[in-house]
Formats: structure tokens, C-alpha cells, sequence
């Protein structure tokens, strides 16, 4: 008679399955404001030789 394993692995539920997509998102609206920040509000990236 073939073994049966103590506890089957269960599909991952909607809330476990959205929180990769929600990181995803939060990281690129951070690196969109950051790289606005940086090249359009703060005037661009300049180089100080002295």
C-alpha cells in the first residue's frame, strides 16, 4: 500500500498570492519618484571639478 504524506502543501490563498505584486509596484513608484527627484526637481545630476 502506497504512502500518503502527513499534510499536502494547499495552494497559496489570494492574500499570498498578491503581496509579491503589491512589492513590485510599491518599488517602482519609489524608484520613479527617486529618479524624478534626482534629473527634473533637483535640476539634474552636475559634476563639481575643484
Amino acid at each position: 500500500m502506497a504512502e500518503q504524506p502527513d499534510k499536502m502543501e494547499s495552494p497559496p490563498t489570494k492574500a499570498e498570492a498578491t503581496w509579491g505584486k503589491k512589492l513590485f509596484v510599491v518599488t517602482l513608484v519609489a524608484l520613479l519618484g527617486f529618479f524624478y527627484w534626482l534629473l527634473i526637481y533637483s535640476g539634474g545630476v552636475t559634476v563639481h571639478h575643484g
